[in-house]
Protein backbone atom coordinates (compact mmCIF):
# COMPACT_ATOMS: atom_id res chain seq x y z
CA UNK A 1 0.00 0.00 0.00
CA UNK A 2 1.32 3.72 -0.83
CA UNK A 3 -0.38 6.56 0.83
CA UNK A 4 0.17 10.61 0.64
CA UNK A 5 -1.55 13.41 2.65
CA UNK A 6 -2.80 16.21 1.04
CA UNK A 7 -5.32 19.16 0.96
CA UNK A 8 -8.33 20.24 -1.76
CA UNK A 9 -6.56 22.62 -3.46
CA UNK A 10 -9.42 23.87 -5.93
CA UNK A 11 -13.19 22.61 -6.50
CA UNK A 12 -14.69 23.63 -9.48
CA UNK A 13 -18.44 23.18 -10.49
CA UNK A 14 -18.77 22.30 -13.74
CA UNK A 15 -21.22 21.03 -16.85
CA UNK A 16 -20.95 17.93 -18.51
CA UNK A 17 -21.94 17.69 -22.50
CA UNK A 18 -24.96 16.01 -21.81
CA UNK A 19 -25.55 19.42 -18.94
CA UNK A 20 -25.14 17.63 -15.87
CA UNK A 21 -23.24 18.95 -13.05
CA UNK A 22 -19.67 17.93 -12.25
CA UNK A 23 -17.53 18.63 -9.55
CA UNK A 24 -13.73 18.80 -10.19
CA UNK A 25 -11.37 18.35 -7.22
CA UNK A 26 -8.02 19.13 -7.02
CA UNK A 27 -5.96 17.39 -4.33
CA UNK A 28 -2.40 18.64 -3.97
CA UNK A 29 0.48 17.60 -1.20
CA UNK A 30 2.61 20.20 0.33
CA UNK A 31 6.27 19.39 0.37
CA UNK A 32 9.79 21.27 1.59
CA UNK A 33 11.60 23.27 -0.83
CA UNK A 34 14.78 21.92 -1.39
CA UNK A 35 17.62 24.32 -0.65
CA UNK A 36 20.45 25.35 -2.41
CA UNK A 37 22.76 23.48 -3.95
CA UNK A 38 26.77 24.70 -3.70
CA UNK A 39 29.16 22.57 -5.62
CA UNK A 40 32.75 21.80 -5.26
CA UNK A 41 35.35 20.50 -2.79
CA UNK A 42 37.38 23.36 -1.76
CA UNK A 43 37.95 26.05 0.72
CA UNK A 44 35.16 28.43 -0.35
CA UNK A 45 32.65 25.60 -1.30
CA UNK A 46 32.88 24.51 2.11
CA UNK A 47 32.54 27.71 3.75
CA UNK A 48 29.24 28.74 1.28
CA UNK A 49 27.68 25.64 2.42
CA UNK A 50 28.06 26.46 5.91
CA UNK A 51 26.68 29.63 5.40
CA UNK A 52 23.95 28.61 3.47
CA UNK A 53 22.82 26.17 6.07
CA UNK A 54 22.99 28.91 8.70
CA UNK A 55 20.97 30.96 6.94
CA UNK A 56 18.37 28.61 6.24
CA UNK A 57 17.97 27.72 10.02
CA UNK A 58 17.78 31.33 10.60
CA UNK A 59 14.84 31.82 7.91
CA UNK A 60 13.04 28.61 9.10
CA UNK A 61 13.22 30.35 12.63
CA UNK A 62 11.45 33.30 11.81
CA UNK A 63 7.75 32.14 11.18
CA UNK A 64 6.69 35.28 9.08
CA UNK A 65 9.41 35.45 6.71
CA UNK A 66 9.12 31.80 6.53
CA UNK A 67 5.59 32.04 5.62
CA UNK A 68 6.50 35.04 3.22
CA UNK A 69 9.05 32.96 1.89
CA UNK A 70 7.46 30.13 1.15
CA UNK A 71 9.35 27.44 1.98
CA UNK A 72 6.56 24.69 0.74
CA UNK A 73 5.73 23.92 -2.68
CA UNK A 74 2.51 22.59 -3.67
CA UNK A 75 2.81 19.39 -6.05
CA UNK A 76 -0.51 18.39 -7.57
CA UNK A 77 -1.02 14.67 -6.69
CA UNK A 78 -5.02 14.19 -7.35
CA UNK A 79 -7.59 15.26 -9.78
CA UNK A 80 -11.45 13.66 -9.87
CA UNK A 81 -14.51 14.51 -11.38
CA UNK A 82 -17.73 13.61 -9.38
CA UNK A 83 -21.38 13.58 -9.44
CA UNK A 84 -23.40 14.90 -6.43
CA UNK A 85 -24.33 11.60 -5.71
CA UNK A 86 -20.47 10.43 -6.17
CA UNK A 87 -19.46 12.90 -3.87
CA UNK A 88 -21.27 11.70 -1.23
CA UNK A 89 -20.09 8.38 -1.23
CA UNK A 90 -16.68 10.37 -0.13
CA UNK A 91 -18.25 10.46 3.43
CA UNK A 92 -19.93 13.78 2.95
CA UNK A 93 -18.89 16.87 0.88
CA UNK A 94 -14.91 17.79 0.66
CA UNK A 95 -14.24 21.30 0.85
CA UNK A 96 -11.38 23.69 -0.04
CA UNK A 97 -8.61 23.53 2.95
CA UNK A 98 -10.23 20.14 3.95
CA UNK A 99 -6.90 17.53 4.84
CA UNK A 100 -7.51 13.99 3.65
CA UNK A 101 -5.47 10.85 2.87
CA UNK A 102 -4.98 9.26 -0.61
CA UNK A 103 -4.37 5.24 -0.47
CA UNK A 104 -3.61 3.32 -3.15
CA UNK A 105 -3.94 -0.90 -2.74
CA UNK A 106 -4.64 -3.56 -4.97
CA UNK A 107 -5.55 -1.23 -7.87
CA UNK A 108 -7.98 0.69 -5.82
CA UNK A 109 -7.38 4.29 -4.78
CA UNK A 110 -9.17 5.66 -1.36
CA UNK A 111 -9.69 9.09 -0.19
CA UNK A 112 -10.21 9.74 3.68
CA UNK A 113 -11.19 13.09 4.91
CA UNK A 114 -8.64 13.62 8.18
Amino acid sequence: MVSFKGYVFSKTLMPDPLGNKLIKIDIVEEKETPGPVVTGADESAMMAREVMNMMQQVLKSMPILNQALGNKVMVPRVTIWLTDDEIEYLGGRLDVGDYVEVSIQNGSINIKRL
